[in-house]
C-alpha cells in the first residue's frame, strides 16, 4: 500500500512531485539550509538505476548531504514552518531513518510538524517551492 502524507508548510511556489513508480529506495537527500530550508533534492533508486529529482527551491544556504546505507530507509520527517521575511516556508527539517537521525537543518522556529511513516518506508517526496522550500510531504510504502 502507498500513502501520500502532507504537504506541510505554506502554499507559495509551484507544485513539485517525484514520479515514484518503480522507486525502491531513497539513496541520498541533499538539503540547502541557513535561516530556512532553501532547497532539497533527492537521489533515488528506480529499477536498479540511480536518478536525481530536480532541485526544489533556491540556491542559497549551505549544502548538507544525507547518504543512506543500502539497508537504511527513512522512517519520518519532522520540522517547522513559518515566516522567513515575507515568505511562509519550511524553516527546519530533521530526517529519521531506521538507523540514524539527520539534522536538524535550518532553524527550529515556527509551527512544528511531523510526517511519520506508520511503520512503513518513505519512498518519495512531494513539495511546493519557489525561492525556498515552501512545503513538503512524503510518499510512504507500507508492506
Amino acid at each position: 500500500m502507498l500513502m501520500k502524507m502532507g504537504p506541510c508548510g505554506g502554499d507559495g511556489g509551484s507544485q513539485k512531485d517525484m514520479d515514484i513508480r518503480g522507486v525502491t529506495r531513497i539513496a541520498k537527500v541533499m538539503v540547502r539550509s541557513g535561516h530556512t530550508i532553501d532547497a532539497v533534492s533527492i537521489l533515488y533508486e528506480r529499477n536498479g538505476n540511480l536518478e536525481w529529482s530536480s532541485q526544489w527551491g533556491g540556491r542559497g544556504g549551505s549544502i548538507n548531504e544525507i547518504n543512506l546505507a543500502r539497508n537504511e530507509y527513512l522512517t519520518s520527517v519532522v520540522g517547522h514552518y513559518g515566516y522567513y521575511k515575507k515568505d511562509f516556508v519550511i524553516r527546519s527539517l530533521t530526517f529519521f531513518s531506521n538507523l540514524h537521525t539527520y539534522g536538524p537543518y535550518g532553524r527550529q522556529e515556527g509551527i512544528a510538524f511531523a510526517l511519520p511513516s506508520a511503520r512503513g518506508k518513505i519512498v518519495g517526496f512531494h513539495a511546493r517551492s519557489g525561492l525556498f522550500l515552501d512545503a513538503i510531504g512524503t510518499y510512504v510504502k507500507i508492506d
